[in-house]
């Protein structure tokens, strides 16, 4: 009993100072008589912050810490005061008090505790979304690298395809990609940028080109669960991604077609045609296409994908102004 004293002790502490540094927010600012109370967290505090409740919040309890059914009552007390731990780092990141960057390993907790904190989880990427379509969706990409970085060290920088671990990584992309909303007008920079990014993850490498596919290559198939949300302008001509993407693949040199280490690239490729109706030579090379004196084709129309429902989690306030 000691010890769950002193953890909820632990945890009433990290609210209040989440509280403190919500009142004494850069908002404050907009009042002359009470700028001299403004706090704002440096690098560092922001890091704790977060760490803090990486270990409090997401860490797997000990088999043998609840035995009895008079446990039962303790494990639930101790779980909602989890969820106030989340939901108070939650309003840092609504507030705009903490770089958005710092909520990545956050995110990547979604599909993995949605049962007891799925609810707040969506919660702040929604805030997130709100302050910053395009911030939000790189936080997510940061998320889906430090999990596919952790799985690939797990496994001896081998990744099995076939795995549920890989599974649930490509699931938590797709739901990513939903969750940018239903109007792809509005997402649309962000999604773009998302997969500009994504690309250059894919083939980022230490040294020179030696023959072999870049480590990151397989980051390809988690790309390719999100290429729903892209529209059809952004994938073609000389400013699309495929357009992107080959001229990011020049560094390569010569890639074999049929080597199975490089079908990540070939997943991703056909997964960014999609449903359009040219082949793929006319969306990379649009010049071409056009001196002939052939007229483009009229973008695919498809059903619009049905968003996850984002409740409208208020805040008293507004946003900060903080983070830039």
């Amino acid at each position: 009993k000691a010890v769950v004293s002193t953890q909820s002790t632990g945890k009433e502490a990290f609210i209040t100072v989440c509280d403190m540094l919500i009142i004494f927010a850069p908002q404050l600012k907009q009042n002359p008589t009470y700028s001299s109370l403004i706090v704002v967290p440096d690098k560092s505090v922001q890091i704790r912050l977060r760490d803090y409740v990486i270990t409090t919040v997401f860490a797997e309890e000990e088999p043998q810490q609840f035995q009895d059914d008079e446990d039962e009552e303790a494990k639930t007390e101790v779980l909602i005061e989890k969820r106030r731990v989340l939901a108070s780092f939650g309003k840092l990141i609504a507030y705009n008090i903490i770089e958005m960057r710092l909520a990545a390993s956050i995110f990547a907790q979604y599909v993995k505790s949605y049962q007891d904190y799925g609810d707040i989880v969506k919660h702040i990427m929604s805030k997130a979304r709100e302050l910053n379509r395009t911030k939000c969706m790189r936080t997510q990409l940061l998320s889906l690298e430090q999990l596919f970085e952790e799985l690939r060290d797990q496994n001896e920088g081998r990744i099995d395809r076939s795995s549920e671990e890989w599974t649930k990584i490509k699931d938590l992309a797709h739901r990513f990609a939903l969750m940018a909303g239903v109007d792809n007008y509005k997402s649309r920079q962000a999604v773009v940028t998302f997969h500009r990014e994504g690309i250059i993850y894919c083939l980022l490498r230490n040294g020179p080109p030696d023959g072999n596919p870049p480590s990151n290559i397989v980051f390809f198939d988690i790309l390719a669960e999100t290429t729903f949300k892209l529209m059809d302008i952004d994938k073609k001509g000389p400013k699309g991604l495929l357009a992107f993407l080959e001229e990011q693949l020049m560094r390569e040199g010569e890639i074999p077609e049929d080597e199975i280490e490089w079908g990540p690239l070939r997943t991703y490729k056909t997964a960014l045609v999609g449903s359009m109706q040219e082949p793929y030579a006319y969306y990379a090379q649009p010049m071409k296409r056009k001196m002939m004196g052939a007229s483009p084709m009229p973008d695919v129309k498809r059903s619009r994908d049905a968003d996850y429902m984002v409740d409208n989690w208020q805040t008293p306030g507004g946003s900060g102004n903080y983070v830039q």
